[in-house]
């Protein structure tokens, strides 16, 4: 029994200082007003289209507390046909369609394969709402088109950016890539779409990009392919010109402030949610915003 003292004493004490901080945390009154006003909202007044599945891509992991409240915000804020998983789906997550895949490569090839495998799926709709674990509704989506087309700046201007650095990483190499590709594709615009936020993808123009040749040679290096701005700016929706948005993530190290409530989309680095300690704020605002398990959640 002495053995256990210690860590069960640990235990204790580390989830007062979790509930101390959550009691600390004041969230700002944009933070609580919005919070209440999303109480007030029906999402069958916005949104009767269910012309969308959506599709989430995810890699191997058991723990996933930004899947949860994604979904949470989904079933809130969203309407859609179906609900799919490609790639890994937790034990935990119940009510969706599920698509395994082999994911043995490094991030960036299991994303292109986990992209190509919803594409060749027929039972996926024809346009479908790419999502990622960490991406958050906000507010009801009223308009799927317009709530997504949007772009962060220039391709262009982001790759002479990052040659001016002695060593960009992997990620920042892809907007150079990028900018390159865009010129051997002759595309008509250089929208930086590398927003996190959805994207819609239509299938059959999805399969065409990927037979682009310049597209098809450079997926078998192992570089980065930027494939939401190379597929947007190839393949654009012409007939809902996008609007520029800063980012929706947090920047990296940095807690929750107003300036992310703008938009419908809200987005957060792994290791955030579920760390009180050091992000209280989000921590304590997803908490008070999506109280309740959706039906995804056994």
């Amino acid at each position: 029994m002495g053995g256990l003292i210690g860590p069960a004493a640990n235990i204790r004490a580390l989830t007062r200082q979790f509930q101390d901080a959550r009691q600390r945390t004041k969230l700002s009154s944009r933070m609580q007003d919005t919070i209440a006003n999303t109480r007030l909202q029906n999402k069958n007044e916005f949104l009767e289209d269910k012309e969308y599945d959506l599709v989430y891509i995810l890699k191997e992991s058991e723990h996933n507390p930004d899947l949860i409240y994604s979904l949470r915000s989904i079933e809130k804020f969203c309407t859609y046909r179906k609900i799919w998983i490609v790639g890994y789906k937790p034990s935990w997550l119940t009510n969706v369609e599920y698509l395994p895949t082999n994911q043995t490569g490094n991030k960036w090839k299991n994303s292109e394969l986990n992209w190509l495998t919803a594409c060749q799926c027929k039972d996926i709709s024809e346009n479908f709402i790419l999502m990622n674990d960490d991406f958050i509704a906000l507010r009801q989506i009223k308009d799927w088109k317009n709530s997504l087309n949007v772009y962060l700046g220039s391709i262009m201007d982001e790759a002479e950016t990052w040659k001016k650095k002695s060593k960009p990483s992997r990620w920042q190499w892809g907007f150079i890539y990028a900018a390159d590709l865009l010129k051997a594709c002759y595309a008509q615009t250089d929208y930086n779409y590398e927003s996190h936020i959805p994207i819609i993808i239509n299938k059959e123009k999805y399969l065409k990009f990927l037979n682009m040749k310049p597209i098809k040679d450079f997926t078998e290096t192992p570089k980065v392919l930027h494939k939401r701005s190379l597929y947007k700016n190839l393949f654009p929706d012409t007939d809902v010109p996008p609007h520029k948005i800063k980012d929706v993530k947090l920047l990296l190290g940095y807690d929750l402030t107003d300036g992310y409530l703008k938009e419908d989309w809200l987005s957060v680095f792994d290791d955030v949610i579920g760390n009180i300690l050091k992000f209280p704020k989000v921590n304590k605002f997803l908490e008070e915003m999506f109280p309740n398990k959706s039906k995804f959640e056994i």
